[in-house]
């Protein structure tokens, strides 16, 4: 089974839908109109609200929606197997994503770049808009913390990473200022800016390998709480900022590399056609997927139905891009015909940007695409699966060889015995970070003068019980430690240096292709913090200047420093605190059922301003069937997940949290449909009245 006809295939049905599908949708269902002014022009500030040419501003809302979710997603549903996940991207996408997007992109341009909040407190009633906030501000704090929890696993530890997108944000500055305060906007600024950021977002690539074997390298090995605290301070800043000086140039920026990422990674799907290695559907049980035969504990937890679906995501379709639709995008919209390409196209964009993703991943030999997406635990001492040492005696080895950090990893006091260890178990990814002299000592084929545990052979993942297939060589070309790096983002950028690298000329430069993969996948989620807690502070103060009107203005500098950090600091907490394997599900379910609410509230406005109220389904339809599958799904995860986690100490107050916030969002979206199926009664009995 090969990747060539599954590309071909999605190519077709994208552009197919995107010559017909949104056509009837943007001139029949929506009646889309020039001649309506936009709030780009009616109440062009300077800051939240600035007429943006299409082809920039299609580069923002591009970037701003594709964050880690089509990336990570369809990554982490394949351990489903490769069919549920491709079939449910390329259906959704069409039927259901792309259509959200639109509908709720024209429905904040018409209603001066409200949020979906105020739009749901419009159309549907002051109940339902107090509801729908307290629900949005939830999901869009759970949303930035699964999606930041991705790119903090992916660049911990990895100084090459951290220096690439670290570079980002002063090129995206220095665009920003040129394009706005020298050129003055200008098009010619834009392209001179365009074309300098993008080379030197190359160069930084190229150069990160010199940066990583430096001494400044040591000093960009950052933990992920560190890397968690830069980014909160990142997303702070540019939500603070202007939109034209860091945002939007930094969008931009990302967008091309991105687009031509895409580009190029479709193009080697089709010249290297890889072979599909991951069964079209595997077979799950309890916390374990079956793969011809062999058993590997799951990625995520729950059955093919409905969690395929909350796990994807943003893939098919994605509740956080109606917060980008009503929040930073309709208030640079030029003429409303823009709605078109920027809504319904940069979804389609997005759908196929999870199809390359899904056939990258499933390209990997299945033992290694589960040895890196999960983390299981090893016996210091081996039993009958393994374990990191022979006995108890042959602990001993590691007395005089042992960091501080290695101590502390054994949890073990100064002076302690490493021999008092054994009783112990470890994540493998503890493991791999132990000291390569502590591995050596123990016999394992770790090179003690090297920094990564990056030279472990089969046997040595044999001794820890792990099965592996080509990991190994993997590991050792990309100069990095791939095993046990949950969440996604390593597998695939494993995934796509492998078709890359086997493109003429290049398979002696996997390890740059890896390191640019990396970058690209955490440029898309960057984007995401900077605009996701941009709306978070929308939406905030919206909700605020219900009670202060002073807050409620989102150019009053305290409010919008105010608003902002109590944002930052709800997403932090979660990824501080969480895991992919819990974070990631409630992700899923509090995206979709953001979505839900907003074709509910499209829904609402189909039926009230198009010409036939059968236009309605083509939002009813998704809605129908995205509401039922993340209701169960929400419902199992709190019986099945978050409620048995506060049975156990350690997992305790995370398990409250899981609970309360996802047991709060379910009741939240129910009272939203329940009032919404009312008012879409009450307005058929109009229409059948006029």
């Amino acid at each position: 089974m090969h990747a060539l006809w599954f590309m071909i295939l999605a190519l077709a049905v994208l552009a197919i839908a995107y010559r017909y599908y949104s056509a009837f949708l943007a001139a029949r269902v929506l009646a889309l109109d020039d001649a309506r002014r936009t709030p780009a022009h009616e109440r062009n500030d300077g800051q939240n609200y600035h007429p943006t040419s299409r082809w920039v501003l299609f580069g923002h809302h591009f970037a701003a929606i594709t964050g880690a979710g089509p990336l990570v997603g369809p990554v982490l549903a394949a351990q489903f197997g490769f069919l549920p996940g491709y079939s449910w991207i390329l259906i959704g996408v069409v039927l259901g994503g792309a259509v959200h997007d639109l509908v709720m992109l024209t429905a904040s341009v018409r209603r001066g770049g409200r949020s979906l909040a105020e739009i749901a407190r419009e159309e549907l009633g002051p109940g339902v808009g107090v509801v729908a906030g307290v629900a949005i501000l939830f999901i869009v704090v759970i949303a930035l913390a699964g999606l930041g929890r991705v790119v903090v696993g992916a660049l911990a530890e990895s100084a090459w990473g951290v220096f690439t997108i670290g570079a980002s944000i002063p090129i995206a500055l220095a665009m920003g200022l040129y394009i706005y305060m020298v050129r003055r906007g200008s098009a010619q600024g834009v392209r001179e800016a365009t074309a300098v950021g993008v080379l030197l977002l190359l160069l930084c690539v190229v150069f990160g390998k010199q940066v990583q074997d430096s001494s400044l390298g040591q000093l960009l090995q950052l933990s992920e709480t560190t890397i968690t605290l830069l980014i909160a301070a990142y997303g702070f800043v540019a939500s603070v900022l202007p939109v034209w000086m860091l945002l939007c140039p930094r969008d931009y920026l990302s967008s091309y590399m991105k687009i031509g990422t895409i580009a190029l990674l479709v193009l080697g799907i089709v010249l290297v056609n890889p072979v599909i290695e991951m069964p079209l559907v595997n077979a799950v049980g309890a916390g374990t997927i079956a793969v011809d035969g062999e058993v590997f504990p799951a990625v995520v937890r729950g059955s093919l139905f409905p969690f395929v679906f909350i796990t994807i995501a943003c893939g098919a379709i994605s509740g956080f891009h109606a917060l980008i639709a009503s929040g930073t995008t309709p208030k640079m919209i030029d003429k409303e015909s823009d709605c078109r390409p920027i809504g319904y196209g940069a979804m389609l964009m997005e759908g196929l940007v999870g199809i390359t993703a899904l056939l990258a991943a499933t390209a990997l030999p299945p033992a290694d695409y589960f040895a890196i997406n999960t983390d299981p635990k090893i016996a210091v001492v081996a039993d009958a699966k393994g374990g990191l040492a022979p006995s108890q005696a042959a602990l001993a080895a590691l007395d005089p060889v042992m960091t501080a950090d290695d101590r502390k990893r054994l949890g073990l006091a100064e002076g302690q015995s490493a021999t008092a260890a054994a009783n112990k178990t470890l994540k493998l990814s503890e493991v791999l970070r132990l000291s390569n002299g502590s591995l050596a000592a123990l016999g394992y084929h770790a090179d003690p003068g090297s920094v990564h545990a990056s030279e472990l052979s089969a046997a040595d993942f044999t001794r820890l019980g792990v099965k592996v297939e080509d990991l190994p060589t993997l590991a050792e070309a990309t100069d990095e430690v791939i095993a046990a790096r949950t969440g996604g983002a390593v597998s695939l950028a494993v995934g796509m240096a492998r078709v890359f690298s086997g493109l003429p000329g290049m398979r002696t430069l996997l390890d740059y292709w890896y390191h640019f993969a990396i970058m690209f996948e955490a440029l898309f989620v960057l984007t995401t913090i900077d605009t996701g807690t941009r709306v978070g502070r929308f939406l905030l103060q919206e909700f605020l200047g219900r009670f202060n009107e002073r807050l409620g203005d989102p150019s009053w500098l305290p409010g919008a420093v105010l608003s902002s950090l109590v944002i930052v600091a709800g997403w932090s907490y979660f990824i501080l605190t969480g895991s992919v394997a819990t974070i990631w599900p409630m992700f899923g379910i509090a995206n979709q059922l953001l979505a839900s609410v907003a074709l509910a509230v499209g829904t609402t406005i189909v039926l009230k301003e198009s010409p036939r109220p059968v236009y309605a389904w083509v939002t009813l339809g998704p809605l129908l069937f995205v509401g039922t599958t993340t209701l169960t799904a929400g419902f199992r995860s709190l019986v099945e997940v978050y409620v048995p986690m506060t049975r156990d100490a350690a997992t305790a107050t995370m398990g409250y949290v899981n609970t309360l916030v996802t047991g709060t969002l379910l009741a939240c979206v129910v009272a939203i449909l329940v009032m919404s199926a009312r008012k879409w009664r009450e307005l058929l009995r109009l229409r059948a009245a006029a």
